[in-house]
């Protein structure tokens, strides 16, 4: 089952001429798409274009706006607007404990 995250853009994102707050990002769904992202930002070196392509991979909508975003769109957001979304990407990123559980018991067999 694929997790959400929902929240709010402090400052948001225009779209249609209006101005769009609430957002809903999803997990990462492959290691493809990790492996997408670090090729667009140039390589995990750069740890902020790392984040925000993966940011724009994982983005479902902002407001009215659905995906695909690019890159270039979330690096015009303001920052707050970029740091909730970081927010929202560490969370969905940790590993629920019921997970962490499985994954250690499958290791040690």
């Amino acid at each position: 089952m694929e997790r959400i995250q929902t929240g709010t853009l402090p400052h948001g994102f225009e779209f249609k001429k209006q101005m769009q707050k609430a957002f809903e990002m999803r997990e990462v769904a492959t290691a493809g798409e990790l492996f997408d992202a670090e090729v667009e930002a140039g390589g995990v070196e750069n740890q902020l274009a790392f984040n925000g392509a993966l940011i724009a991979r994982q983005l479902v909508r902002i407001g009215d706006c659905e995906g695909p975003f690019s890159l270039e769109q979330i690096r015009k957001m303001k920052p707050a607007d970029y740091q909730a979304l970081r927010v929202a990407q560490g969370k969905l990123n940790s590993v629920p404990a019921e997970d962490e559980n499985e994954a250690s018991q499958s290791g040690s067999k």
